[in-house]
């Protein structure tokens, strides 16, 4: 059970988050102080730096909680199920879940993806896909079966096929539901493993 100085907190971190998302979306992070942070967040400086170091940490700290999340979802897809359903007619409820956790964090994901944010979420999200999903999926001899393509191609290839499908979603303001986006990442799979 938390205390209430844990609940407290976790309030005052949240509330430092939100405002500089807030910020990520009106300027580039690059123009974005830590008194602009305090100062939307309705906090002093001291209180700031007992969380985290500088806007950078921030940022890291706020990025890295994103991804470890997500990993949790990732690490329960796997290529041979995966492939297993979808030949069945079937998505995998765990390709669901990665799109249903995008959809609750969507905000983050625009904000950390969008023009403002020239720190490097794209290609962090992108290694951290190849290394947690794409590689088990390449690797797996029953999944690009005769492809003739190095595996560091066809890692490039799914990967952004992956962000592009997300980047798209986000645009769209999630349209589609995650049921949809899970079925139209399988049908690419299918389509770049069949090609």
């Amino acid at each position: 059970m938390a205390s209430i100085y844990d609940e407290m907190v976790e309030k005052t971190k949240e509330k430092i988050q939100q405002s500089f998302l807030q910020l990520l979306k009106e300027k580039n992070f690059m123009k974005v102080s830590v008194r602009d942070i305090t100062e939307a967040a309705e906090i002093n400086r001291g209180t700031f730096y007992l969380h985290y170091l500088d806007k950078y940490d921030l940022l890291d700290q706020m990025e890295e909680g994103l991804l470890l999340d997500l990993e949790k979802h990732l690490e329960r897809l796997q290529p041979d199920v995966l492939l297993e359903e979808a030949e069945k007619g079937n998505i995998s409820m765990h390709a669901v879940e990665v799109f249903r956790y995008i959809e609750m964090n969507a905000e983050r994901f625009q904000v950390f993806l969008g023009g403002n944010n020239h720190i490097g979420f794209h290609k962090r999200l992108k290694r951290f896909f190849v290394d947690h999903f794409v590689d088990k999926m390449v690797k797996n001899e029953n999944f690009f079966k005769g492809v003739a393509v190095p595996q560091d191609y066809l890692s490039s290839f799914a990967t952004s096929a992956f962000l592009g499908l997300i980047e798209q979603w986000l645009e769209n303001g999630l349209a589609e539901t995650p049921s949809e986006m899970a079925e139209m990442y399988i049908h690419i799979i299918f389509f770049i493993k069949n090609l």
